[in-house]
């Protein structure tokens, strides 16, 4: 059954076997809860609305045309989802490299130098200018840059998840790198 292709298994939710949705959900869950967590900063946040995002794709499957692959369609509604969320609380910092999510991802610092005390707290502060500036790139920016810096997709999966050309996320995503060196420029020089 896992080896089914996508569509197989979105034709059989839409023939009424709606528990084989399941098996999309296993495939898919991880990176939804993971583009969800660079959006918002709690992990609770992120399992709720990476949940949400997978409810509203079971609901709107009946429309789901297989124009585009079943998980760039998935990713569109995780995304809206996240930026839905964030709109109705314009109050909340958007971190996308939390210290927490690092270490879940097997990320540790080299042993010799995470016990010297100036090196933990530069690394921190570090993490944090970073956060502070891809928080501060426009919506459209930073998203085309989460997806495909981040989490690792292709120009042309960004552009099917993001209804765009291809040319408009590869001048997004230079965009958004250009604009995080000019804010990282004195930092990244050792200023």
């Amino acid at each position: 059954m896992t080896g089914c292709s996508d569509e197989a298994i979105v034709e059989r939710v839409k023939s009424g076997e709606t528990d084989a949705f399941g098996l999309l959900v296993q495939k898919y869950q991880d990176r939804v809860y993971s583009t969800i967590l660079n959006y918002v900063n709690s992990v609770e946040e992120a399992t709720d609305l990476a949940q949400e995002a997978f409810v509203k794709a079971f609901f709107a499957l009946k429309r789901f045309q297989g124009s585009s692959a079943f998980y760039t369609w998935l990713y569109r509604i995780a995304v809206n989802t996240a930026i839905d969320y964030l709109r109705k609380r314009p109050a909340v910092r958007i971190d996308s490299l939390e210290d927490d999510r690092l270490r879940e991802a097997g990320f540790e610092p080299a042993a010799g130098r995470s016990a010297d005390p100036e090196h933990a707290l530069a690394l921190k502060e570090q993490k944090q200018l970073v956060r502070d500036a891809i928080a501060a790139l426009s919506e459209k920016l930073r998203t085309a840059l989460i997806l495909h810096d981040v989490e690792g997709l292709s120009q042309e999966e960004v552009a099917d998840i993001l209804n765009c050309p291809v040319g408009t996320v590869k001048s997004r995503v230079s965009r958004a790198r250009s604009e995080l060196r000019v804010a990282l420029e004195g930092y990244l020089d050792g200023g």
